[in-house]
C-alpha cells in the first residue's frame, strides 16, 4: 500500500543548509522522505534507493531502484519540490528504475530565433533549448501539435515561429490555412504570401475555410486510393498543408449561442476529421488555446494529437488538459518557458521571434517565397471572400 506522509516541510533541512555544503543526492533523498515517496512493508518504509551516479557533460544522472507500488506519478508529484530545492532543471524517466537527470546550468530566460535554426527541405522546426541542446519537432513523424498556456507567455509567438520555419524551410511545397480567431490580429498580416491560402478571422469565415479544406482532403484521399498510396511519407508527393488554429476556444460550441453555435459545431467536426485522417494525406493541424479546458479542446481532436507543448498553466487541471500531466502550473513566470511532451516531458525555452524579425528574414528570401509559387498563378481578383484564395 502506498503511504504518503504528510510532513509540514517539503524540502526540509535542504532549504536551510548553505549552498555547496550538501550533495544533490542527499537533498533528493531528504525530499523523498519529507514527501513520503515510499511504500510500507512489514512496518518498514521503503524509498527509492540510489544505485548509481554518472557524471555526464552538462548534467549528472542518478539511477534509483523503485519499490514495487511506486510509479511515475508518485515521482512527478514531487518533481517541482526537487527542482526548487536544487535550483536546477531536472528530467525524470521511470522504466523499472527511476532515471533522474540533474542539469548543471539553468535554461536561458530568453533565446532569440536566428537563421541557423532552419533545416531546409525538412519538416523539422525548433521547439526550444534545453540543457542537452536544441530540440526539434518533425511534422512528418508527429503530424499534429497541441499548444496551450495562459495569455502573455509565448503561445502565439511560438506558433509564429513554427509558421515561419515551415515557410522558409519549404517555400515551394508548403501551404497554410490559418484560423486566426483573435480577429485576424496575429496572422492576417501574412495573408498576401502565396503560401497562405486563407486567413479566417471569425467562426463564419472559419467554417467556410474548413469546409474547403475537408473537400480538398477528400479529393486527396481519392487520389491516394487510385494510386495505391497509404501514407504521404511513402509517396513522391512533397506538398504539406498546415491548418493553424490560434485560439481554439473561439470554436467551442459550449461557448457560443444562436447561429454561431451551429457554425462552431461544424468547425469542431471538420477539425476532428482533419486530425483523424489528415495525417496520411499530408494535412497537419497546429491547435492552440490560451484557455485549456474540456470545452476549448474537443476530446476527438485531442486524442489524435500526440505532440503537446504547454506554457505556464493556470492550474493542474489546465496542465492535464494539454499534457495529460501536471507540471505546467509550476513553471516559472518566464515568457517562452514551456514543457514539451511527446514520449516524455521536457522543459524548454522556446525561440523568441517577432513580426519585424519575420518580415526581415522573408525579405531576404523573397525570391524563394514568390518565385517558387509562380506556377500556381495566384490571383486576388476572383476570391470568393476577402481572405480566401482560389
Amino acid at each position: 500500500m502506498l503511504e504518503w506522509l504528510a510532513l509540514p516541510l517539503a524540502v526540509g533541512v535542504a532549504a536551510f543548509l548553505p549552498k555547496g555544503k550538501i550533495k544533490d543526492e542527499t537533498i533528493i533523498k531528504q525530499i523523498f522522505e519529507n514527501k513520503g515517496v515510499c511504500i510500507k512493508r512489514n512496518d518498514v518504509l521503503q524509498y527509492p534507493n540510489l544505485k548509481s551516479k554518472i557524471q555526464c557533460e552538462g548534467y549528472t544522472t542518478y539511477l534509483f531502484s523503485m519499490p514495487y507500488g511506486l510509479n511515475t506519478e508518485d515521482i512527478e508529484d514531487v518533481l517541482s519540490a526537487i527542482k526548487e530545492a536544487l535550483q536546477k532543471e531536472v528530467e525524470i524517466e521511470v522504466d523499472g528504475y527511476l532515471k533522474m537527470e540533474v542539469f548543471h546550468e539553468q535554461l536561458p530566460k530568453k533565446w532569440d530565433y536566428d537563421a541557423d535554426l532552419f533545416r531546409p527541405g525538412t519538416w523539422e522546426v525548433p521547439i526550444g533549448k534545453n540543457p542537452k541542446g536544441i530540440l526539434y519537432h518533425d511534422f512528418d513523424k508527429y503530424a499534429h501539435f497541441l499548444v496551450g498556456g495562459v495569455p502573455g507567455f509565448g503561445k502565439t509567438v511560438f506558433m509564429k515561429s513554427i509558421f515561419h520555419t515551415l515557410l522558409l524551410n519549404n517555400p515551394a511545397d508548403v501551404e497554410f490555412y490559418i484560423l486566426d480567431l483573435k480577429g485576424g490580429l496575429e496572422f492576417y498580416k501574412y495573408s498576401s504570401l502565396p503560401q497562405v491560402k486563407a486567413v479566417s478571422c471569425n467562426v463564419y469565415e472559419t467554417a467556410e475555410v474548413l469546409g474547403a479544406i475537408v473537400e480538398k482532403m477528400k479529393k486527396m484521399e481519392l487520389h491516394f486510393r487510385k494510386n495505391g498510396y497509404t501514407n504521404i511519407n511513402d509517396t513522391p508527393i512533397k506538398k504539406r498543408t498546415f491548418v493553424i488554429v490560434d485560439e481554439g476556444a473561439e470554436l467551442s460550441p459550449d461557448l457560443k449561442v444562436g447561429e454561431e453555435k451551429k457554425y462552431a459545431q461544424f468547425c469542431q467536426a471538420a477539425l476532428s476529421e482533419i486530425c483523424r485522417i489528415g495525417r496520411a494525406v499530408g494535412y497537419r493541424c497546429i491547435y492552440g488555446t490560451q484557455y485549456p479546458s474540456s470545452k476549448s479542446v474537443n476530446m476527438s481532436i485531442k486524442m489524435n494529437i500526440v505532440s503537446r507543448i504547454s506554457f505556464i498553466a493556470a492550474s493542474q487541471v489546465s496542465s492535464r488538459v494539454i499534457l495529460d500531466d501536471i507540471g505546467a502550473e509550476d513553471l516559472p513566470s518566464i515568457p517562452g518557458r514551456a514543457i514539451y511532451k511527446v514520449e516524455k516531458c521536457r522543459t524548454v525555452q522556446v525561440p523568441y521571434i517577432d513580426d519585424n524579425m519575420m518580415f526581415k528574414m522573408m525579405e531576404e528570401r523573397k525570391d524563394d517565397l514568390i518565385d517558387s509559387r509562380k506556377s500556381r498563378n495566384h490571383s486576388t481578383d476572383n476570391r470568393p471572400t476577402r481572405n480566401r484564395k482560389n
